[in-house]
């Protein structure tokens, strides 16, 4: 083999370099959010500060967030329906990425 094959054969099966570092590293997934971090979360909805003291109440952290349902939110916690429909939904949306 020529040098030239040498080195792209090497090239080929080096690592890719690569210069940004993901975000995944600085920031845990939902999943693994303290129950601080999911009341700062909540409370960062639109609409959904007022109800965010209740997360922290229940000791909701995120392993427990991505179990609550609609019904959970407004029979366990009182939250009205439309709070709970945008919560789940952003909750949909955390499980989705």
């Amino acid at each position: 083999m020529d040098r030239q094959a040498v080195r792209r054969a090497r090239r080929a099966s080096a690592p890719a370099v690569t210069t940004s570092t993901p975000t995944t590293t600085f920031k845990p997934s939902p999943s693994q959010w303290s129950v601080e971090e999911v009341t700062a979360f909540i409370h960062t909805l639109p609409g959904c500060s007022d109800v965010a003291e209740a997360f922290r109440l229940q000791e909701i952290d995120g392993q427990a967030l991505m179990l609550l349902t609609e019904d959970h939110l407004m029979t366990s916690m009182n939250i009205k329906l439309g709070p709970a429909l945008k919560i789940c939904a952003h909750i949909n949306t955390l499980k989705n990425q």
